[in-house]
């Protein structure tokens, strides 16, 4: 740990603190799931006390990448796992809780980014791009059609199935930390295609989620609009 050391400037301690500890989180030393030493361990290591180490850790845990567990200590979380929800769900039953969905591939192209693409990613026009048109169900049944467009740049790995990704998982499989989303909600009427998927008359009033998520570097990593039919499922607003 002592290499941490050299990266402190003059940016407020814990957030040095904090900075320091998400690079060996991004460069390996840390593997999803796995524990970090002991906030004593911790603050011995780079000379300083326990509460600056507490405080970065705290805006860690607030950015969901770590979970601290009474009793066990610190770990990385692993977005693979089932026990680790999409940190940017909105989606949720009528008593409140998440809802899983099923994620249904329809077609997977690399394309040219446009303008209005370019100006969203963060790339430039021309830029290669991932596009991923898919549908979700909920108990058999469609609720959401999305287009999801990712810069090629950033995902050198991909997984087979690529259709059916989780941003969350494809980040961490890529080495790339989650920090926030920007997302605009307004409603659209049903055009031919998605009235067809989504099982609606033609012009039905449609929610449209569109939603940009960053890096933790602040890189743009996923542009997505879906066009939703809720039915009984309920869409919550992101505050972080």
């Amino acid at each position: 740990m002592t290499d941490l050391n050299a990266r402190l400037s003059v940016r407020p301690l814990y957030i040095q603190v904090r900075d320091a500890l998400v690079q060996k989180i991004t460069g390996g030393d840390w593997r999803p799931g796995a524990a970090l030493p002991n906030e004593t361990q911790l603050a011995q290591s780079l000379g300083i006390s326990i509460g600056t180490v507490r405080k970065a850790l705290d805006m860690m845990e607030i950015e969901r990448i770590v979970t601290r567990r009474q009793g066990r200590g610190t770990f990385v979380n692993d977005y693979a796992s089932s026990d680790t929800p999409f940190p940017f769900s909105t989606i949720r039953n009528s008593e409140g809780k998440r809802v899983s969905s099923e994620r249904h591939g329809r077609s997977v192209t690399r394309v040219q980014a446009s303008v209005e693409e370019a100006k969203r990613l963060g790339v430039r026009p021309d830029d290669e791009l991932i596009r991923v048109d898919r549908s979700r169900s909920h108990n058999r049944l469609t609720f959401m059609v999305e287009t999801c467009l990712l810069p090629a740049k950033h995902f050198r790995r991909l997984p087979e199935e690529l259709g059916r990704y989780r941003l969350s998982v494809l980040a961490q499989q890529n080495s790339i930390l989650l920090g926030h989303a920007d997302e605009k909600v307004d409603i659209v009427p049903a055009n031919e295609a998605d009235a067809r998927e989504l099982g609606v008359p033609e012009l039905t009033p449609l929610l449209r989620l569109d939603r940009v998520i960053f890096s933790d570097n602040h890189d743009a990593l996923e542009w997505r609009v879906g066009r939703c039919f809720l039915r009984h499922l309920h869409y919550t607003v992101q505050f972080t």
